[in-house]
C-alpha cells in the first residue's frame, strides 16, 4: 500500500496523492514562494502536512488510540498495519466509538473556485503516515480533500508572517 523511499539512513513512506485543490490566490502564493525558495510544490505541500501533523500530534495520537482500542488490538499492531497495509486492513470494530474529540480542521473549507493541482505523492515518516491516515478516516473526507484543507489552513495562518516578506524581498526595492 505504501512504498518506502530512502532518504539517507532513514526511510520515508510515499503517500499517494495524485492531486489536491487550492484556491487561485493560494496557487499563486505557492508558485511565488516556489520561485523564490527553489522548493518544489511537492516539497511545500509535504512540509505543510508534516507541520499540521506536528502541531496536532496529540489529537491524532488520541484518535489512533481510540481506533486501536475500539478494534481491540494493541497500539503497536494498529500502527504497523496502518503503515504497511492501510486502514482498510485493520480488523473490524469490536465496540462503538464514542466521544471523538473535535476535529481541528472542522472549520476549514475549500474555496468554491478551487483549482486542481497535480502532485503524485508526499513523503512522510511512519508515524506521520499513520496519523495522516487516521486523520483522513475520522475527518470523513478523502485524502485529497483533507490535504487540500491542510494547505488552505497553513497558508491562511502563515502567509503574511512567514512567506510574503520572502517573496517581496525578491525585488530589491522592498528590502528594509
Amino acid at each position: 500500500m505504501s512504498e518506502t523511499i530512502e532518504t539517507s539512513d532513514l526511510m520515508a513512506e510515499k503517500f499517494t496523492l495524485t492531486y489536491y485543490y487550492v484556491s487561485p490566490q493560494d496557487s499563486k502564493r505557492i508558485e511565488d514562494f516556489k520561485n523564490c525558495s527553489g522548493d518544489s510544490e511537492k516539497t511545500l505541500v509535504t512540509q505543510y502536512v508534516r507541520g499540521w501533523l506536528s502541531r496536532n500530534r496529540d489529537y491524532y495520537l488520541e484518535l489512533a488510540r481510540i481506533d486501536a482500542n475500539a478494534r481491540a488490538i494493541p497500539f503497536r499492531e494498529w500502527g504497523e498495519t496502518v503503515v504497511e497495509e492501510g486502514i482498510e486492513a485493520l480488523p473490524e470494530y469490536k465496540q462503538e466509538i464514542k466521544d471523538i474529540p473535535l476535529n481541528p480542521l472542522r472549520d476549514v473549507a475549500l474555496s468554491p473556485d478551487a483549482i486542481r493541482k497535480g502532485i503524485n505523492y508526499i513523503a512522510l515518516g511512519r508515524q506521520n503516515l499513520a496519523l495522516l491516515r487516521v486523520g483522513i478516516l475520522y475527518d470523513r473526507d478523502n485524502a485529497i480533500g483533507f490535504v487540500s484543507r491542510i494547505v488552505r489552513e497553513h497558508l491562511a495562518r502563515n502567509w503574511d508572517k512567514l512567506y510574503a516578506h520572502q517573496v517581496e524581498a525578491e525585488d530589491f526595492e522592498n528590502w528594509k
